[in-house]
């Protein structure tokens, strides 16, 4: 059982460096000023040994004395600069928002913080002071609801938590403890213990791996860590070799002493620096995020593991990172909230105007009414009348809107998370709403920033072509081989005759005619004999023949040069080959160059921390492994160091990008050498522009006496606690350099399914679409005409590096010519226009004609990471802002995680436009988090970006039903909820405004209390909620087909000003209509024969019937598909007011006697029927006329739909129809 990461807290990080003594070796500790030695006794720890005697706050320790009198302990664990009491946290966690004293006052807090509930709160005090002039019940009882749903909802989730921490604090473990194995509780665990792990087992703290049972790999053991990163496939961890050895039963351990120095505790799950001195031979070794083993993770096929802990509690890595997501919110809320302040407003100047109206009535009746005893303090009165109006007009806030919302947005979650249409059958996942905030922000996206590998592919690669010498090898996937789709020489011809043309301006931008569909399939056409020739090579079957030296060294460096653990599963081939062999690692592009490495007959069978194993065609090689310089972001590439067993040559074997490998290389010496390098890069550029993801292998032979001296200095910077990660870098940079190109790799990655249909759709929708990328440039526009990002627009590339000024001078040029060109076809598009009218047959046609027939000429913008820097700065930001805005779709290649949300946040800086971000893996997430909206795919990279993102879906085709259906489904439905919520609390605030202009602005009430306390409540609440959860103006597979009936939602046609106010001013007029119909009816006229007129609460009970009605029936006009559901609450909410207000009639209540048997009498009269017939009659004709008309006379796209809708929905009945005949 796991704590959701999303539902813990952060808790603030220490700088403070830390040390761990194991077994009594000599203590020092690095405080604020040095080196302290804690030789006393009562420096020493240890930890109660007893689960059970244990509190969850202690921190307490025992001397050595008493661990020596309670058997001598053997392994202690010393935490520097502790005396008797821990520095350190315990291992007892707390994920609990409340406790039982704190509940209702933090709750209440918190509920309180939001500006409604607060409003609601003064109203509440308001109604039990004397100025009320209604009984505080209703008040009292609506926001008591309110905040007893919230706080149940709240205290629920949090005892889950409590549940939760219970059982985790409690699990067990088995910890050495008096030299023998002792079972503990999680909670108990302390900094220093020695843990062991069983398999199947989860770490209960973190720690560093000392040994494991793994024989066949020695130290190497398999975690999962679905519960840290959603992740269910095996990563591996490794022990450094030194502790293994010597630490595999409980003898050994008791015998084993070592000192831990590592950093405080952080927040980075890939980053852990630190160093283990050996007690015996004083070696110190390096330590990594190799040997560390996270809490949470689980040990699987292994039989057991050692480690010791090093960080507890809340300073586990995984509770460091158990911090929410931030905290977003909508558009329309943002909108909503701004309108709610205007409506604040308004209602104050209502009441002041009230209280005015009333003073001014007192002061000229009350000189000649002395039976009315009013007072001559006419200041006093006005203050509290206002007060009273307060009380009165209150309900034009409505305190149940915040909570039907979060109602319907929960049932639109549900909605998306079951939605069958976007359920991928090969993974099993539906897609996956984490918030419930944002549905509706889904129906405004105006810009899509994607991530490329596992996003819009497959992120399943596969080993395609290689260059050696040259020479290429294998086949170019056809998807990208034919037609014009392809640009094998785009690089090589168009962009480098650009970069010649203008290199006396030392400008690298394209600013010529850009690269546009046509010119591609012309540089195509000029280009068949290269074309030819590459066919004839790559068309061919992957047969490489090994006895040429650099063919077989080629693939040794691929089969050496990776990260990958080789799993054994049984016999291999029955000729006697090596056994079958499973290779798993974090990367696929790793695995696949492995693996055809294998295929070929170079297989890798080994690994160790100190060697590795190959096999070469039948013979196997043993290669001592002296080090590895893992890939980092900023070096591009990584390295391993081999000598093998019967050698005495040290290689350096090197992949990586072209960026980071071409430079370093040796100068050819020689024609020959120089035209391989010259037929090596070529072939790069033609893979890249071919869609493939290249790979530069290199090697180094290394002097053994430059060797030592570089591993003295890489060894010194491996152990290094501060800045490891740079002082490695520049280390790694003395060796990396000086080798030779031994080839280029061509992997694929193939799209994923209905990837250039989803963007097409999208494009339709009037999204623009960033694609966001760290591939080569070639290969990102290949990409990108594959998915029909850039099909059918002119290509603009910026790759200046060299000059701020020069890029801005380009990007000016750029703006120039697209302006330029777009004044000179505004003529040609004015006269293609053609005439949409058309009768019902052909509507489809006509409406998409309406907008195809545009000759608009449309640019995309490639740029690349390095130019992206210098676009990014302050004073070109705005000007390169303007550029994008100006362009159909933009392509960043070469670009950081960070240069990817610093895209987002420029974009989101400058425009009110809603931003989505979608990727798959961790480098994604700072994107997704920027962004509006964050969609994580689960894909082959984690669940990293799920984990982060607020909505998840399994393929990226789905994008296009989560955001053209969903998203502006609930966006129009939320607007209408919205909408009606302020039309029937104005409604009804409204009536006791005219009551009160009948009564001299007295201040007396119009409604009963009850009544006004269900209106919301009962009477009105069903229908909207059904509406708000399964209303669609047209059909989904009509959205998907029309995406362009998008865009009203991305303008805020839905809800805005006009449509607010359109809808408050129906209000007003419906309002008049009820109050004055009624009153002149009820008190102006005889209700019956005996010509009695009707009572104020008659006239009340009369009125507020009209009210239910009018506001049911005018939603009524709202609903486009009518359902059982929309039909059952929409007249059921009728029939339960009648049935509720009759019985509520009949029942003498003393509390409100005065409305014993009004209603009951009332529906005795006919005038009663008559009267409520025409009041709704005339309230609601002006909103069904203005629909008629603007249906039929100022038609809008959606209107033409759902005619073809309908029409289509006759056809299919004429078919059937005709077929049961």
């Amino acid at each position: 059982m796991q704590i959701p990461i999303d539902r813990l807290r952060r808790k603030k990080i220490s700088t403070q460096r830390r040390k761990v003594n194991i077994n009594n070796y000599k203590q020092q500790d690095i405080s604020s000023g040095g080196l302290i030695n804690h030789s006393d006794s009562s420096s020493n720890s240890s930890v109660n040994s007893s689960c059970s005697n244990s509190t969850v706050n202690n921190n307490n320790i025992a001397d050595d004395n008493n661990n020596n009198n309670n058997g001598g302990q053997n392994i202690v664990s010393r935490i520097l600069g502790r005396k008797k009491k821990s520095t350190y946290c315990s291992n007892w966690i707390s994920t609990t928002k409340y406790s039982i004293l704190t509940f209702i006052p933090k709750n209440l807090f918190e509920q309180f913080c939001r500006v409604a509930n607060l409003y609601f709160l003064f109203i509440l005090i308001l109604s039990y002071t004397p100025v009320s002039p209604v009984l505080p019940g209703p008040s009292t009882i609506n926001l008591g609801i309110v905040l007893l749903v919230n706080a149940c909802k709240e205290a629920y989730e949090d005892f889950k938590r409590y549940k939760s921490d219970k059982h985790i604090n409690n699990q067990t473990t088995q910890i050495i403890e008096n030299g023998e194995f002792v079972i503990k509780c999680w909670k108990d665990i302390q900094v220093g213990h020695v843990v062991k792990v069983n398999n199947q087992e989860q770490f209960p703290a973190d720690l560093v791996l000392l040994s494991t049972s793994c024989e066949t790999s020695p130290g190497l053991c398999y975690i999962e860590t679905s519960n840290l990163d959603g992740e269910t496939n095996l990563k591996t961890k490794q022990s450094l070799m030194e502790t293994n050895t010597s630490l595999h039963n409980l003898d050994n351990l008791n015998q084993f002493s070592a000192l831990l120095e590592y950093e405080a505790p952080s927040q980075n799950l890939s980053k852990f620096d630190g160093r283990i001195t050996m007690g015996l031979s004083g070696e110190t070794l390096p330590l990594s995020c190799e040997q560390l083993l996270i809490r949470g993770t689980q040990l699987m096929n292994t039989k057991y593991i050692y480690g010791v802990v090093v960080y507890t509690g809340h300073d586990t890595k995984y509770m460091l990172n158990t911090m929410s997501t931030p905290s977003k919110r909508s558009k329309l809320e943002r909108e909503m909230n701004r309108i709610l302040i205007y409506v604040l407003i308004a209602e104050a100047l209502l009441c002041l105007v009230s209280a005015i109206l009333g003073a001014v009535y007192e002061h000229r009746v009350g000189r000649g009414s002395w039976y009315l005893l009013i007072s001559n303090r006419l200041i006093v009165h006005t203050v509290e009348r206002f007060f009273t109006f307060v009380i009165l007009y209150s309900t034009i806030v409505p305190i149940s809107l915040y909570v039907t919302m979060e109602m319907v947005r929960v049932f639109q979650i549900i909605s998306i998370n079951r939605d069958k249409k976007m359920y991928h059958d090969e993974t099993k996942t539906f897609a996956k709403a984490r918030t419930s905030n944002l549905n509706e922000e889904l129906g405004q996206v105006e810009h899509i920033f994607s991530d490329k590998t596992g996003t819009l592919t497959r992120n399943e690669m596969v080993f395609r072509i290689c260059s050696i010498d040259g020479l290429s090898y294998g086949s170019l996937s056809s998807d990208y081989l034919i037609g014009t789709e392809s640009i094998l020489n785009v690089s090589s011809v168009d962009l480098n005759q650009n970069q010649n043309n203008n290199s006396s301006n030392n400008n690298n931008i394209c600013k010529s005619p850009s690269i546009s569909a046509v010119d591609l399939k012309d540089t195509f056409d000029k280009s068949t004999s290269s074309l030819a020739n590459l066919v004839e090579n790559v068309n061919k079957p992957l047969n490489v023949d090994f006895s040429i030296p650099a063919n077989l060294e080629f693939f040794i460096a691929i089969a050496l040069c990776h990260t990958v653990i080789p799993e054994h599963e049984g016999p291999g081939n029955e000729d006697g080959g090596c056994d079958a062999i499973n290779y798993s690692s974090s990367s696929p592009d790793e695995v696949a160059l492995v693996t055809a490495a294998a295929n070929l007959g170079i297989q890798f069978f080994h690994r160790t921390p100190n060697s590795m194993g190959v096999n070469v065609n039948g013979q196997e090689r043993m290669y001592h492994l002296l080090n590895v310089l893992e890939f980092t972001s900023d070096r591009k590439r990584m390295s391993v160091i081999v000598r093998q067993v019967d050698s005495q040559e040290i290689i350096l074997y090197c992949k990586g990008a072209d960026t980071s490998i071409l430079p370093f290389i040796n100068l050819p010496s020689n024609d020959k050498e120089k035209e391989i390098l010259k037929s090596n890069e070529d072939n790069l550029k033609k893979y890249s522009c071919n869609g493939l993801r290249t790979l530069c292998i290199s090697k180094k032979i290394i002097d053994p006496v430059e060797y030592e001296n570089w591993n003295v200095m890489f060894k010194k910077a491996s152990i290094s606690i501060d800045d490891r990660e740079e002082q490695v870098r520049e280390v790694s940079a003395q060796i990396e350099n000086g080798w030779s190109l031994l080839g280029i790799t061509g992997v694929e990655d193939k799209l994923q399914d209905q990837v250039p249909q989803t963007i097409t759709t999208l494009s339709q929708a009037d999204i623009k679409i960033w694609m966001l990328t760290g591939d080569k440039q070639e290969t990102a526009i290949n990409i990108g005409i594959s998915c029909r990002l850039l099909e059918g627009v002119d290509i603009l590339i910026l790759n200046e590096t060299t000059s701020s000024q020069i890029l801005d001078q380009a990007i000016e040029s750029m703006i120039n010519q697209i302006e330029s060109n777009e004044k000179s076809g505004a003529g040609e598009t004015d006269h293609h226009q053609t005439n949409n009218n058309s009768n019902n047959i052909e509507m489809q046609e006509a409406y998409n004609n309406n907008n195809n027939n545009q000759l608009k000429k449309e640019y995309s913008l490639v740029i690349d990471g390095a130019t992206l820097v210098l676009a990014l700065q302050k004073e070109i930001e705005d000007k390169f802002y303007k550029l994008t805005c100006l362009c159909k779709s933009v392509v960043c290649c070469r670009v950081t995680p960070f240069q990817k949300s610093e895209v987002v946040r420029m974009v989101k800086d400058r425009t009110q436009s809603v931003t989505l971000a979608i990727g798959d893996g961790a480098n994604d997430v700072s994107m997704i988090q920027k962004a509006h909206l964050g969609i994580g795919i689960s894909g082959k990279e984690g669940r990293q970006a799920v984990l982060s993102s607020d909505f998840a879906i399994s393929q990226f085709r789905f994008l296009e039903r989560l955001v053209l259906v969903h998203g502006r489904y609930n966006y129009k439905r939320l607007c209408l909820l919205i909408c009606y919520f302020f039309f029937k609390n104005l409604l009804a605030s409204l009536l006791q405004l005219w009551f009160s202009s009948n009564t001299q602005f007295s201040g007396a009430s119009f409604y009963d209390s009850a009544n006004i306390l269900c209106y919301n409540l009962v009477f009105t609440s069903l229908p909207i909620i059904i509406i708000g959860v399964f209303e669609k103006d047209i059909g989904s597979s009509y959205l998907r087909r029309f995406p362009q009936l998008y865009r009203e939602c991305q303008k805020g046609a839905c809800f805005n000003h006009r449509i607010f106010w359109y809808w408050i001013s129906t209000g007003v007029y419906c309002s008049a209509c009820i109050y004055f119909f009624t009153s002149r009816i009820f008190i102006e006229g005889p209700l019956d024969s005996d010509g009695r007129i009707g009572s104020m609460w008659e006239t009340s009970a009369a009125g507020f019937t009209s009210l239910v009605f009018v506001v049911n029936l005018r939603l009524a006009l709202c609903i486009n598909t009518w359902t059982v559901l929309h039909h059952v609450t929409l007249w059921g909410s009728l029939i339960v007011y009648a049935l509720i207000e009759f019985v509520y009639s009949v029942i003498y209540i003393e509390y409100v006697g005065y409305f014993h048997y009004i209603f009951v009498h009332l529906t005795e009269k006919p005038i009663f029927y008559f009267a409520l017939f025409v009041t709704v009659l005339c309230a609601l004709l002006p909103a069904y006329t203005v629909s008629y008309v603007n249906r039929n006379y100022f038609t809008k796209p959606i209107h033409i739909v759902q005619e073809l809708m309908r029409q289509d929905k006759r056809k299919l009945r004429h078919k059937l129809k005709l077929m049961n005949i």
